[in-house]
């Protein structure tokens, strides 16, 4: 990455050039028993680095709302002034790294697996807030919710907790408002029995 950003400034595109350096994935190393990845979505897997260099691009700045690899191609779209050819998921990256005061309440993230490649098929949702993560199995709407600043370890899972169903109710909710395009809405509320 340091000899990309050097050929830039010695080329005299580093003006011109916006450079996004991140990762698709996290790994497990160790989390919960786990190594690797996999249809586990701890913060281990989800929470990867950004970052960002180019014009109007803020030196140091930092943001910490909920963002997801989603948001990149809205946010090179912006970048470019070049339209999408098709419907694109997530949101620009631009305002919060311009700090125009907007700010992200959740980011999403999704994983459906052919049961060849864990021996059984998962269609996982996943919201994450600054506070929260849930994750729903939406074909068997099953879940895991995590309340992140009082147990980070992620091993309290409070799905079927009735002191967390508001908080559950809402975090399904930001599910359900993912754009139709892979699966049909969820046909019947997701609710404690």
């Amino acid at each position: 990455v340091g000899r990309i950003m050097a050929a830039l400034q010695q080329t005299g595109l580093a003006d011109k050039t916006i450079v996004i350096y991140t990762s698709d994935h996290g790994d497990l190393l160790g989390d919960h028993g786990l190594y690797l990845k996999g249809p586990t979505p701890y913060d281990g897997l989800l929470r990867v680095g950004l970052i960002a260099a180019g014009p109007s691009v803020p030196a140091g700045k930092v943001v910490d709302d909920p963002v997801s690899i989603l948001d990149l191609s809205p946010t090179i779209h912006e970048a470019t002034a070049v339209a999408p050819a098709g419907d694109v998921h997530g949101a620009s990256l631009w305002p919060l790294i311009r700090g125009d005061g907007a700010s992200r309440d959740f980011a999403y993230s999704e994983w459906k697996v052919h049961p060849s490649r864990c021996g059984i098929a998962l269609d996982l949702r996943t919201v994450r807030t600054k506070r929260h993560r849930l994750t729903v199995e939406l074909g068997s709407g099953d879940g895991e919710l995590y309340d992140l600043v009082n147990e980070p370890a992620e091993l309290d899972n409070l799905w079927d907790d009735s002191s967390a169903a508001t908080v559950r109710a809402d975090l399904l909710d930001a599910v359900k408002s993912r754009p139709d395009d892979i699966r049909h809405p969820l046909a019947e509320p997701i609710g404690m029995a």
